[in-house]
């Protein structure tokens, strides 16, 4: 079977690599080299995802084991089961978290109450004031390297028989295969179309709408802002997730770190320096021995935000030989999405995890 990919972010690589494994002959196609894409920047938390909806939560819990399944195929793919340091700093927020941390457990998830004093010795860098609440580690989350877990995937990929095209944007999706923008045509058997939010100009062309939110939408957060800092002095390390008041931070390689905050991102647009800049500085608040560190990258970007919220996987409707898959969280999900992929698209019946993000429950919205 011929299998063209169109993507090569996390989702798309995952599907790319469990279809290689399958036998299938697939084209792994992308747009931009590798360090440019949204995924190669992503904060990269590895999470469930509680949010009320039993079918999402379902689908994100077991990612987690997803990627315990493509760690084992790939040792060292970037994957860390490290844990996630959660703390807050007002009383409305304190509650929330702990209404949180009593659903997580209800459902089977870990989640550890720490004093501050206690959390100080999980992460003895940090700066955790003695007033901050209680602090919630969730010893069962972890984090990505996404640049490292994208290269690695390849790299598995290959030797399954992945063919990798990094500088092939794709014009047109057929119904036996890809334009390349070049003029080049790939010929296929299935098309499984993970662009992000370029997913939705190439749908059109097939005469689907695809539902996404836009970076504009009142109530929707699609922008986001990645800093990665210098690296940190000799000696000093921060070994998992870490949610403080204001600043989200997770390790990278080379002792550096990505930093993420919300305030800054409900901002966006505004000019990636100054945004940048305004990141870096609550750092010192958090990890005190991080005040001499610099940017040393920072990405804006716009997330593919299903107007639900919730991931889009499936046959686009009335075109079976084109399967799509939109979703925020790719490196938390993609994995998983790349197992339900792999067995939808060779013919291997419909996944049980699946059926609540097919493309069709827009029919009628």
């Amino acid at each position: 079977m011929r299998i063209v990919v169109v993507g090569a972010g996390a989702v798309g690589t995952c599907v790319a690599y469990r279809l290689a494994r399958t036998g299938a002959s697939v084209t792994l196609l992308g747009a931009d080299p590798p360090e440019r894409t949204l995924s190669a920047h992503s904060f990269a938390w590895v999470n469930p995802v509680d949010d009320g909806n039993a079918d999402y939560w379902a689908l994100t819990h077991e990612a987690q084991a997803a990627h315990r399944r493509l760690a084992a195929d790939i040792p060292g793919n970037g994957f860390h089961p490290a844990g996630n340091l959660h703390w807050t700093d007002s009383p409305e927020a304190a509650k929330t978290l702990l209404e949180a941390t009593a659903s997580y457990r209800a459902k089977g998830w870990a989640a550890e109450q720490y004093t501050p004093r206690a959390a100080r010795r999980l992460e003895p860098a940090l700066r955790i004031p003695d007033d901050a609440g209680p602090v919630v580690h969730y010893p069962d989350d972890g984090y990505v390297v996404a640049d490292l877990f994208l290269k690695r995937l390849r790299a598995a990929g290959r030797r399954h028989g992945l063919r990798v095209r990094l500088d092939a944007p794709v014009a047109e999706l057929g119904g036996d295969g890809v334009r390349l923008v070049s003029g080049d045509r790939i010929t296929a058997d299935a098309v499984v179309c993970c662009a992000g939010r370029t997913t939705a100009g190439l749908l059109a062309g097939r005469g689907y709408g695809l539902p996404l939110a836009g970076p504009d939408d009142p109530g929707v957060l699609t922008r986001g802002l990645l800093v990665q800092t210098s690296p940190m002095p000799p000696g000093v390390s921060l070994g998992r997730v870490v949610h403080a008041p204001g600043l989200s931070i997770r390790p990278h390689h080379g002792r550096r770190l990505v930093l993420r905050c919300q305030q800054v991102d409900v901002r966006l647009p505004q000019d990636t320096g100054v945004a940048a800049a305004a990141v870096l500085a609550r750092l010192p608040e958090v990890l005190p021995a991080a005040a001499g560190v610099t940017v040393e990258a920072a990405f804006a970007g716009v997330r593919p935000m299903p107007r639900d919220g919730r991931s889009i996987v499936g046959p686009v409707p009335g075109q079976d030989k084109l399967y799509v898959i939109v979703t925020h969280s790719g490196l938390t999900l993609g994995p998983l999405l790349g197992e339900i992929a792999a067995r939808e698209v060779t013919g291997g019946g419909e996944h049980e995890l699946a059926g609540a993000f097919r493309p069709g429950r827009f029919a009628s919205a």
